[in-house]
Formats: structure tokens, C-alpha cells, sequence
């Protein structure tokens, strides 16, 4: 989400600032309802993986094994969306407050230069990247300065690394007549580090 070149295309008011944050609380909402279906999908997804190992499907495992691993990247993709969400909702309300107080006080002048200091700084950027830690951030709302620059990353899931660990684990979930949380819940550590997907740097 584009948050600042939105409120840019024209000079925005405290107004056009709450109807932005509106719609942002409105994205977390949907991101989070994403999230926990994705969650009860991999809950399912395990269960699934449990019933292969006892019947001895082992390509069925591997399977639903890779299923997990996407649905992993896509939990990421998610967490990092919610991240982006939580920094445009914390810029937004900073604005709006600065805003609203020069709108009472009716200084123009500052105002003017809290808006222009605003769209010309890098929140945006620091917004789409979402790996700025919260006082790095906030130093950024406080002061407007953009200057810093953050580093991007990237990589890609090796297909099958983990599937080992995850084998084992499911076998051992297979062992039990019928799993349920507290088994879900024991080896959950382990099937989790198995399908979270490692990061490759090109």
C-alpha cells in the first residue's frame, strides 16, 4: 500500500489523513483474518501429513510437506504485509496529531512545512521495506530527515531442506492412535523449523 504517494496527490488535510488511516485499520483486519485461516489450513495440512505416514505414503507426505513450506512463504509474506500496515498506521497517526495541532493554532506557514517535509522524506520507503525496527522509525517520524537507507534482502526456498526433520516429526505424531493438540502442540517447534523456508542469498 502506497500510503504517502495517495495522501500526495494533493495538498491533504487532517481529514484526508483519518480517511487514509480508515482504510489502512481496515487492510490490517483482512491481512489478520488472512492470517488465522492460513493457521487453521496448516493445522489441517499437519493432521493430513500424520494420516500418510501411518498408511505409508511417503510421496503423500513429501506433498503435503512442500504444501506447508508455501503456505510458510505466504505466512511471510503476510507478516511483512501486517508490517508495512503497523508502520503507514504509526506515521499516519503521527501526522494527523501535528496536523490537527497547527490546524487549531491556524500557523499556516508550519503547516505547510510539516506537509512538505513529510512527502519529500523516505518514510515510504522505509514503509515498503518493513524491516526498520520501531525507533529507528520513530526517530524518522520525529525528525523527517529520510536520509537512511535500508538494506534490501533477498532469497529463495530450497524446496525439500527440511524434510528430514519434518519426517521425523510427523512419524513420530503417527505413533499416537489419535493426535491431538497437546501432540500438535509438542512437536509443533519442530515441524515449524523444518517447513520454514531458508533463505538463499544470490
Amino acid at each position: 500500500m502506497n500510503v504517502w504517494n495517495q495522501l500526495f496527490k494533493r495538498t491533504p488535510t487532517s481529514e484526508d489523513i483519518r480517511v487514509q488511516l480508515k482504510e489502512v485499520e481496515r487492510e490490517q483486519k483482512k491481512k489478520r483474518r488472512d492470517l488465522e485461516e492460513q493457521e487453521q489450513k496448516k493445522a489441517g495440512k499437519i493432521k493430513e501429513a500424520v494420516a500418510a505416514k501411518k498408511n505409508g505414503k511417503q510421496e503423500l507426505l513429501r506433498d503435503v510437506f512442500r504444501e506447508l513450506r508455501q503456505m510458510e512463504i505466504d505466512n511471510g509474506h503476510l507478516n511483512n504485509e501486517l508490517r508495512r500496515l503497523s508502520l503507514a498506521k504509526t506515521a499516519l497517526s503521527s501526522f494527523e496529531r501535528r496536523m490537527q495541532l497547527l490546524e487549531r493554532k491556524k500557523d499556516r506557514k508550519s503547516l505547510q512545512n510539516l506537509i512538505v517535509r513529510f512527502k519529500e522524506s523516505d518514510i515510504q520507503k522505509a514503509i515498503d521495506k518493513a524491516d526498520v525496527d520501531d525507533d529507528t522509525f520513530n526517530d524518522m517520524l520525529e525528525e523527517i530527515l529520510g536520509e537512511e537507507e535500508l538494506a534490501a534482502t533477498s532469497g529463495r526456498a530450497r524446496e525439500d531442506a527440511g524434510f528430514a526433520e519434518f519426517d521425523s516429526a510427523i512419524g513420530q505424531m503417527a505413533k499416537a492412535d489419535d493426535p491431538d493438540d497437546e501432540d500438535l502442540s509438542k512437536y509443533a517447534e519442530e515441524i515449524n523449523r523444518a517447513i520454514k523456508a531458508e533463505k538463499a542469498e544470490k
